[in-house]
């Protein structure tokens, strides 16, 4: 029996020092607030984290960064997807040891591999260790949407626990909730949470949790105790500074807030830039405007 996963877990934002390198010592901060607010857990790596253009070692570092901050307070989720599948087994054998609770992967797809080949790399990587899987399905990125099927057969692997959906077919992850190994569903899109948990997701990992977790609490609440007209009250305003945030790119645009809040993590990883000092301003007066606490 795996320990429940049920809960709001961020996908946390990987902080970087001058010279690009995991800074340790900001993360800290950043989990701190985090847990400070009450999250569930953390889930390190993935999208949001850079992990796929990060080196396997500072990987490793921010995994064991995690599992240290976490001792006591919550879950660690490990995304361990890579470009070469040895990689990502290495990383997953890494997360095990580290005392991680969870590893997570998205599909291979920067070659385009079919079904069979993405059936046989979760295969793999489930077997790998001894902790449960959660697949990362998020057609948006890899270009690839599954079949009701398909996912049904993913899921059906052993130790494969669920899955973080991000999409917005719901109809399809109504389907998902049915399966017979009764997946434990993470709701994807920050934007939605209302309507994921709605069709049944039992918890949410996402990106603006760095900067609303305490919103992102509210909603899960509310949703928790059946109060449908509160949680979709507050994810109208979370949405509210999505979309002023979202104007400037996601991904520096959090960043870009959090030190406004007093947590630098440092530039995005190259290629990606940051924000010129007028586009920050502009980006700040945005989120104001929106009239919504940031909490």
């Amino acid at each position: 029996m795996i320990r429940s996963f049920d809960g709001i877990l961020p996908a946390v934002v990987t902080p970087r020092d001058a010279n690009g390198d995991f800074c340790a010592t900001t993360f800290g901060s950043l989990v701190d607030r985090l847990y400070g607010a009450g999250v569930h857990g953390l889930y390190v790596c993935g999208n949001t984290g850079e992990g796929y253009v990060m080196s396997d070692d500072q990987r490793k570092r921010v995994t064991e960064a995690a599992v240290s901050a976490s001792s006591g307070k919550g879950r660690v989720i490990v995304h361990v997807g890579a470009a070469r599948e040895a990689e990502a087994v290495a990383l997953a054998r890494h997360a095990f040891d580290a005392g991680a609770d969870a590893v997570s992967s998205m599909p291979p797809y920067v070659q385009g591999y079919g079904f069979p080949d993405v059936f046989g790399y979760y295969s793999r990587l489930a077997g790998a260790t001894a902790l449960p899987l959660f697949i990362y399905y998020i057609p948006v990125v890899t270009g690839r949407a599954f079949t009701l099927e398909e996912m049904g057969r993913l899921l059906g692997i052993d130790s494969v626990a669920g899955l973080k959906f991000t999409d917005y077919n719901f109809y399809m992850m109504e389907g998902l909730l049915a399966h017979a190994s009764q997946p434990h569903v993470f709701n994807g899109h920050d934007e939605v949470m209302v309507a994921g948990m709605a069709m049944g997701a039992q918890a949410g990992i996402g990106s603006y949790y760095n900067i609303l977790p305490g919103r992102m609490l509210e909603i899960y609440r509310a949703m928790r105790e059946d109060d449908l007209a509160e949680a979709r009250r507050i994810q109208a305003e979370v949405n509210q500074v999505i979309r002023a945030v979202g104007q400037f790119g996601h991904a520096v645009g959090m960043r870009t807030v959090l030190k406004h809040q007093g947590i630098d993590c440092g530039p995005p990883a190259r290629p990606a830039t940051g924000l010129s000092r007028e586009a920050e301003e502009d980006l700040k007066r945005a989120v104001e405007e929106t009239g919504v606490e940031i909490r």
